[in-house]
């Protein structure tokens, strides 16, 4: 990565910089019925016809998704690098725990795809812990509590044997990922029979989502490349040797300094960023609400007997 040409300037409106094409169908359902929803920081977005999926229509290559977040602003992920936020986070990992084990059990062999700093594995206690984290702050700090059974990089360069694990789970991951089919694939081939898949994505389809358009937050190209609803996360797990057993929306605690950068479009000059940085100097940034606008969609399902 010599190249130090930025893919694209974040807090700008710039053109996209993209060398590999586009998506002439849905990588989900393989339809050709695509329409043109959104230009979103010079990133058109689609829509699939079929599956309602929502996608950068630019084939993005690992190159220019490498740049980009080598050149992100750090004050990004403040939301998992604050310690005051771990409260915060915890809100909604303990929600989260209590669903897998009563689907799952109280113990077993969990995986966490993009674990960060090892927050989520902290609070499922009991379970063989192992995460996968691509940045090297985030794996080191996990690493420290879990050793080897974090492991840096993705889950495509991750060396398992099949059918390992009771439950993987991928939280604010599945919209990142350039082939999300391939990453279920591989995620079936590491759970057990009967093993569950858990992902959280930001709900395309809420209300929120369509009264605010393109300015939905949760809109970021090239960081976010596909954007979810349940349909379009049913069609794909299915699609995958998955059967859905259900999904549902939790609720999430927010500070208000985060519900001030979310609607900065993540750090785009304006009110509300100057909003963000007046509260982030301030204790009144670190006062919580509770958040459910069911713009998040968690989603569960099983690997099958075989």
């Amino acid at each position: 990565m010599t190249n130090q040409t930025p893919l694209l300037d974040q807090r700008s409106e710039a053109t996209s910089v993209t060398t590999g094409g586009e998506h002439t169908t849905c990588y989900v359902c393989g339809s050709a019925d695509l329409e043109r929803r959104f230009v979103v920081k010079g990133f058109t977005i689609v829509r699939c016809g079929q599956c309602s999926l929502q996608f950068v229509k630019a084939r993005v290559s690992q190159d220019e998704l490498d740049r980009f977040y080598e050149q992100k602003n750090p004050e990004d992920e403040f939301v998992y690098n604050d310690p005051a936020n771990v409260r915060n986070l915890n809100f909604y990992y303990y929600r989260l725990r209590d669903v897998i084990q009563r689907h799952a059990g109280p113990r077993g062999r969990i995986l966490v795809v993009g674990c960060s700093a090892g927050c989520f594995l902290d609070v499922i206690e009991g379970w063989e812990r192992h995460g996968i984290e691509l940045t090297a702050e985030y794996s080191q700090n996990a690493r420290a509590k879990y050793g080897v059974n974090i492991h840096r990089g993705t889950l495509d360069d991750y060396i398992c044997e099949e059918a390992y694990f009771d439950v993987i789970t991928l939280q604010d991951v599945f919209d990142h990922v350039r082939d999300p089919m391939a990453t279920l694939r591989a995620c079936h081939r590491l759970l057990a029979p009967g093993g569950l898949i858990i992902i959280k994505v930001h709900n395309i389809s809420c209300l929120y989502s369509k009264v605010t358009g393109s300015r939905f937050y949760a809109l970021l190209p090239p960081e976010h490349l596909s954007y979810f609803n349940k349909t379009s996360l049913r069609h794909a797990l299915s699609r995958t040797g998955f059967s859905v057993l259900y999904h549902t929306y939790i609720g999430h605690l927010l500070s208000l300094k985060t519900v001030a950068f979310r609607l900065s479009h993540n750090g785009k000059p304006g009110l509300f960023y100057s909003l963000y940085k007046v509260l982030r100097r301030s204790r009144v940034g670190d006062l919580s609400i509770r958040k459910n606008l069911h713009d998040i969609i968690t989603i569960m399902a099983t690997k099958g007997a075989e």
